[in-house]
């Protein structure tokens, strides 16, 4: 992709700020989803380092632990425990591994969420005991504006460097002074061919096959953002909409496909198409390797009607009780070895401009990871609507009618 082509799409991103009401509305997403966060205590599953490589090892690179000699050792004692809340299998266990063993860090805590309104409300509900997360970056500024979030200290992290330069300076962050770009990403289309007549092409294709042959065996994942992004862009209208009638068109959509949905899955759906469970699925990259390594029909398509972009980061959360390990962290993620790493796990496309050479070139060519420049002119930036009062009532109750025929 070439980098004025990253640039324009950068700046598209940055078209609208989130304004502080918006953010309000997304943090308090209601009294029981607040509730339900500050009585499970963990917002999700959790996971030791010991347990948590449940998924299939990366295909890509070198078998080996990565190689972390460039990263310089902090003079800081480092505490002997990291709290990590993120998304479900977005860091290599090998990277998990060799961190612990680099710093002497024995506890490993890695609890999850689903999406970036369930870490708001947890946040909201006064969850302590978190060191760093991983938000999407239109999320930062009202975390920040909230206390949720710290200003780094960036001379304890000088793998920044390697960050690609059209990554910085963003208007969630104009002075880099919060978060850490992590990965990037599209919302598409994840299929089995054997499963399918046709392997869909475009949202229009997806919503026919929905109805069709994948009636029952169809996944969206659990993100009110990402599940607008199909009806918007089909019917020709941004993704990031907040129009009304533009809504009402949408939540026709999405009240017709919800009878013949299988699940709102987050976090497995890879798991119920790699079974056969589910033929189609509106998702992420992610899943392809970690949750549907030996299925030979999978495939990921980035639909040809627009789709939007997306970006996570690293942040650092206010009153983390392992600051020094937390920068540990932060600097040792972003290590060019460590970090191609990151990218043969996850299948998601690095921000580090000096991991790119060392990504497994069956990745870097993947154009469902990193996309090709026709793509990326169907791309639009994703923007933290998750306030808009009419989005979530069509939400509830695309929801309450999932599977009722």
């Amino acid at each position: 992709m070439a980098d004025q082509d990253l640039d324009a799409m950068l700046a598209r991103m940055g078209g609208a700020r989130m304004s502080r009401r918006g953010f309000l509305r997304a943090a308090g997403l209601g009294s029981a989803a607040a509730a339900l966060a500050a009585c499970t205590g963990s917002g999700g599953a959790s996971t030791s380092p010991s347990t948590a490589p449940s998924v299939a090892p990366s295909t890509g690179g070198s078998s080996e632990a990565p190689s972390t000699a460039p990263t310089p050792a902090p003079s800081y004692t480092i505490e002997k425990a990291l709290y990590m809340y993120n998304w479900a299998q977005y860091i290599s266990p090998k990277n998990i591994d060799a961190f612990k063993a680099q710093f002497g860090v024995t506890k490993f805590q890695y609890d999850v969420y689903d999406n970036n309104d369930a870490l708001l409300a947890k946040l909201q509900a006064g969850a302590t005991g978190y060191d760093i997360c991983s938000p999407t970056a239109e999320f930062v500024p009202g975390m920040v504006e909230q206390g949720f979030v710290q200003k780094l200290d960036k001379t304890r992290i000088p793998n920044l460097a390697n960050i690609d330069p059209v990554f910085k300076g963003l208007w969630w962050d104009p002075n880099d002074e919060y978060l850490i770009p992590k990965d990037y990403g599209t919302t598409g289309i994840l299929y089995r061919s054997s499963m399918l007549p046709s392997i869909p092409a475009s949202w229009k294709d997806f919503y026919q096959l929905v109805k069709g042959p994948a009636s029952g065996k169809t996944v969206f994942v659990d993100s009110m953002g990402d599940v607008f992004v199909f009806p918007l862009k089909m019917l020709g209208f941004s993704a990031n909409s907040v129009d009304h009638d533009e809504l009402e068109q949408a939540r026709t959509v999405l009240l017709d496909v919800a009878p013949h949905l299988l699940a709102l899955d987050s976090n497995t759906y890879g798991t119920k198409m790699a079974k056969g469970e589910a033929s189609l699925a509106l998702g992420w990259t992610g899943v392809l390797e970690q949750q549907m390594s030996k299925v030979k029909d999978k495939g990921y398509v980035v639909p040809s009607d627009g789709t939007i972009f997306w970006l996570d980061t690293w942040v650092l959360l206010t009153g983390a009780p392992d600051p020094n390990a937390s920068y540990a962290w932060l600097n040792f993620i972003q290590d060019p070895a460590v970090q191609a790493e990151e990218s043969n796990y996850n299948l998601y496309a690095t921000p580090n401009d000096k991991a790119r050479p060392l990504v497994d070139p069956a990745v870097l060519n993947n154009t469902a990871i990193f996309p090709t420049e026709e793509q990326v002119k169907a791309l639009e930036g994703s923007k933290d609507t998750s306030g808009n009062t009419q989005r979530l009532d069509i939400y509830e109750e695309f929801k309450q009618n999932i599977g009722k025929a």
